[in-house]
């Protein structure tokens, strides 16, 4: 994977706006319903590894024009198979809340850390967005890291951290479906608990990454529970901080990228019964980290 100093170091195919001091742009000057040259994918994979969060304004694309952009970032495939996909397109997740059946990831998270080698990052597109409300919020794990004391930092380096699925709504969700508990024990065979460093290091930028988060992270491994649950509070309450974050208003046709590894996010979930609709695309890589 290309270090950040092997990349360009100029944008010259697009213009970036930072969105925040701290994190997230607004890339402008790309249609993205065309293919894009080798040096303006390179700049935008730049861009990615800096900025964390990209977001793409008046992007009319179909499924398959989201698909080819997408692999820009990484290898597109069915990375998971809890929500419904595109019919045309299997690689992409319809993320979906509706009055009948109201649903929102109100939490925070990054995705599928509860694998071995996790995904590097999603795009989500805007496909119906309600009038008011649905916005989602991205939080820089690196500047999180980067506030802390440094006798703290380095104790947090000495730690690794279990990750598991099945402190997540997914256990409710698989018993709602298959109130036999198939599913449930299929899914714990092929996705047993992992353990992942709590202070990683981003392959590109080189910058440490505070690796845990409330969803998937069930506890740091030999440390007593009571002291265990803590300390993940305490670093859980870093990311909701406003000043190392990105909160992103959705319109129609909004397409964000972000990076898996150096982020969490939040979808506020204070829209309902309204209408909200979204195309996801997880993209990994031969080794996440």
């Amino acid at each position: 994977m290309s270090k950040l100093n092997d990349l360009p170091q100029a944008y010259t195919r697009f213009a970036v706006e930072p969105y925040t001091p701290t994190i997230g742009a607004t890339i402008h000057g790309l249609d993205l319903s065309k293919p894009l040259s080798d040096v303006a994918q390179s700049e935008l994979k730049q861009a990615l590894a800096t900025y964390e969060v990209l977001f793409f304004r008046d992007q009319v694309i179909t499924p398959a024009q989201q698909v080819e952009f997408t692999r820009i970032f990484g290898h597109v495939n069915e990375v998971k198979a809890f929500f419904p996909r595109v019919e045309s397109q299997p690689e992409i997740e319809i993320v979906e809340s509706t009055a009948e059946r109201p649903s929102a990831a109100n939490n925070w998270h990054a995705d599928i850390t509860w694998r071995d080698n996790p995904p590097v990052g999603t795009s989500l597109y805007a496909q119906v967005i309600p009038a008011s409300g649905g916005d989602t919020i991205w939080s820089s794990l690196t500047t999180a890291f980067d506030k802390l004391p440094a006798e703290f930092k380095a104790y947090l380096e000495t730690l690794t951290a279990v990750h598991t699925w099945e402190i997540s709504r997914w256990t409710e969700y698989l018993l709602g479906k298959d109130s036999s508990g198939q599913q449930l024990a299929e899914a714990r065979a092929k996705y047993p608990p992992v353990e992942h460093p709590v202070v990683r290091v981003h392959p590109i930028t080189g910058k440490k990454i505070l690796y845990v988060n409330p969803t998937f992270t069930s506890h740091i491994k030999g440390l007593p529970r009571a002291q265990s649950d803590a300390l993940l509070t305490q670093l859980y309450a870093l990311v909701t901080v406003p000043e190392v974050q990105a909160r992103l208003r959705w319109q129609p046709n909004t397409l964000a990228v972000w990076d898996n590894r150096s982020t969490q996010h939040y979808a506020v979930g204070d829209y309902f019964p309204q209408h909200r609709k979204l195309h996801r695309i997880t993209f990994t890589a031969d080794q996440a980290f």
